[in-house]
C-alpha cells in the first residue's frame, strides 16, 4: 500500500531561469491532490511575477511574503 503525498511540499527554485521554474512548479502541481499546499523559493524579479502570475491563470490560490510563494492546488 502506498502512502498519499505529502499535503505541503517544498521547492527551492532559486537560480533556476523562467520558464523552467514555471515548468518545475506545475510537474509538482500535477502530481499533487486538491487542496495541497506548494511551497516555492524564488528568485526576485521576473520569477516572482511570473510564476504566481501562471499559477492564478489556471486557478490556482496564490499567495506570496518576500521569499516563497504559497500555491494552493485547485
Amino acid at each position: 500500500m502506498t502512502s498519499p503525498p505529502p499535503a505541503r511540499r517544498e521547492l527551492d527554485l532559486t537560480g533556476v531561469p523562467c520558464p523552467l521554474n514555471w515548468v518545475r512548479t506545475r510537474l509538482a502541481l500535477e502530481a499533487m491532490q486538491a487542496g495541497q499546499e506548494l511551497f516555492v523559493r524564488l528568485d526576485a524579479g521576473e520569477p516572482r511575477e511570473s510564476v504566481p502570475r501562471s499559477a492564478r491563470e489556471e486557478g490556482h490560490l496564490v499567495s506570496q511574503d518576500a521569499e516563497r510563494v504559497r500555491i494552493v492546488r485547485r
